[in-house]
């Protein structure tokens, strides 16, 4: 059987916050195919506004680097800005990612495959002679706010859709909204690390510095910080109930000015992956505090799994794909309720950490492992 190569394009980068994109290509990579993990390419005015992503043109200078056997991860060129407002400059943009990649398959042996998580890529495809595509749409990406064109990314996506051999979806409504797409649509949500996050429940892990002498109880949160997450609602909270201490680790990428002055709110920045039980053990209870609205209706929160295969207890907005999972999660509309549930779960903090509920929530975290996902993703790829 011919090896497969197989190009991963993706909105993160490798060393950061581990999404769908980052699991995926490890199994794939254990799977015995050449993963080439193409980095997101930063525009030539971005590090203007953020001068760490200068970082990213230091790897593309230093070529493509080995992470593992079978995965290599490659920083594209820096790019022009504006490329999901303008078509003519996306196609610029995806033809100087071209070459690097067309470099780097040239050391390989094997059927190309393009495995794409970015509706951009399609323009791609005029430069790059892939063997198979396949298509992953993890988000809602027309409604993400900033410099985008929605109707010109739904254009994009359409026709990666069209052109792919396999598609997929994390969510309900991204498969039911892209069902005339494709011909090939499947429903793969995400999932979790099991064995990394129930680590909180089987053993005693060390309490990192920074949230040790946080006052109990620790109502915490981990992942990106960015509009879509209700701070609002975070800071009504914390101001109704300042015994409480509320944790939000993750980068911080919008406006959180008017916590100044809360004393019980604490962010803590980004963590290493690894660390991420540890200061999940730490908390009390799990939030997932999204709003509802367009982007988010579309969104299956990895943190969700996470949360249950370390086997704590969880309080969520009422997002769409939570929905499913009310026996193991609590799920709120408003502040007033948001309040209510935190105090009544800290009143019956023993029957909610007990092991029962404990060995509940960490059975439907196991179900829903990264694992069993690429197990399916690989079979529909066959």
């Amino acid at each position: 059987m011919q090896k497969k190569v197989m190009v991963a394009i993706s909105a993160g980068v490798w060393d950061g916050a581990q999404h769908r994109p980052h699991h995926f290509m490890k199994r794939a990579a254990g799977d015995g195919r050449t993963v080439v993990y193409v980095e997101p390419p930063v525009t030539l005015i971005a590090p203007l506004k953020n001068k760490q992503l200068l970082k990213s043109w230091k790897r593309w200078y230093n070529g493509m680097q080995q992470h593992d056997e079978n995965l290599f991860v490659l920083s594209p060129p820096p790019v022009l800005p504006f490329g999901n407002k303008y078509r003519f400059i996306n196609k610029i943009n995806q033809w100087i990612i071209s070459i690097p990649i067309k470099k780097a398959s040239r050391q390989f042996d094997g059927e190309l495959e393009l495995y794409s998580f970015l509706p951009s890529s399609v323009d791609l495809l005029r430069r790059v002679n892939f063997d198979s595509v396949y298509y992953d749409c993890v988000d809602d990406h027309a409604s993400f706010t900033g410099f985008i064109k929605p109707k010109l990314v739904n254009r994009l996506e359409k026709e990666l859709m069209g052109a792919s051999h396999v598609c997929f979806a994390t969510a309900r409504k991204l498969l039911e909204d892209r069902s005339e797409w494709s011909a090939n649509l499947h429903l793969v949500p995400n999932g979790a690390e099991f064995e990394h996050f129930s680590k909180v429940q089987e053993e005693t892990l060390l309490t990192p510095y920074d949230i040790d002498e946080i006052p109990k109880p620790v109502v915490g949160f981990i992942g990106g910080i960015s509009d879509w997450i209700d701070l609002r609602l975070i800071e009504e909270t914390a101001r109704a109930l300042p015994s409480y201490s509320f944790v939000m680790i993750g980068p911080v990428d919008t406006n959180i000015s008017h916590f100044r002055g809360l004393e019980n709110v604490y962010f803590l920045g980004s963590k290493p992956y690894k660390q991420l039980p540890n200061y999940i053990q730490e908390f009390d209870i799990c939030l997932i505090p999204f709003k509802i609205n367009e982007l988010t209706k579309s969104v299956n929160p990895i943190k969700m799994y996470e949360y249950l295969s370390a086997g704590k207890p969880i309080i969520s907005t009422a997002m769409p794909e939570v929905e499913p999972f009310r026996d193991v999660i609590e799920v709120v509309h408003s502040g007033t309720e948001m309040i209510e549930k935190l105090v009544w779960m800290m009143d019956s903090k023993e029957e909610f950490h007990s092991a029962e509920k404990v060995m509940l929530r960490q059975r439907v975290g196991e179900e829903n492992s990264w694992d069993a996902r690429w197990e399916r993703v690989a079979g529909l790829l066959r």
